[in-house]
């Protein structure tokens, strides 16, 4: 049998000091590089853009200008707009009104024998007994 020898800590501590190393150079390279294109870019931040004067020209001005009456023919829809859900919700309201007064009156209906509705949806109108003989044709 062959004898492992221990493995001697400069061997185990020599491959994670290189790849720490390589991992610092590379990451030091790229805050350098950041850095760099930072200091370079001709592209100007917006705190530069704001200390400097603004240049408008005619064509800026009516482009403003037709943006503006954009904007007023959307403002004029929207109030439209909330105006026409206002009359929808007001409609609601009466349906929803309209239909508790027939809910009610179906619910008086049937507490009073007059109709009978079943699960599946029918309705049987029930003929109080002092009124069959009134309605019921005779011919003589």
């Amino acid at each position: 049998m062959q004898n492992k020898q221990p493995i001697s800590t400069i061997k185990r501590i020599l491959p994670a000091l290189v790849a720490g190393l390589i991992m610092t150079i590379f990451i030091g390279l790229c805050i350098l590089a950041f850095g760099l294109n930072a200091l370079f870019n001709p592209n100007t931040t917006e705190v530069q853009a704001a200390n400097q004067p603004e240049l408008v020209t005619e064509n800026d001005q009516l482009s403003n200008q037709e943006l503006q009456a954009v904007i007023a023919q959307y403002q004029e829809r929207e109030t439209q707009y909330q105006s026409e859900l206002m009359q929808a919700a007001d409609q609601i309201n009466q349906i929803s009104q309209q239909n508790l007064q027939y809910q009610q009156l179906i619910s008086a209906l049937q507490n009073a024998s007059i109709i009978q509705i079943t699960r599946d949806g029918q309705v049987f109108l029930s003929r109080p007994s002092g009124f069959s003989s009134e309605f019921e044709n005779h011919d003589d």
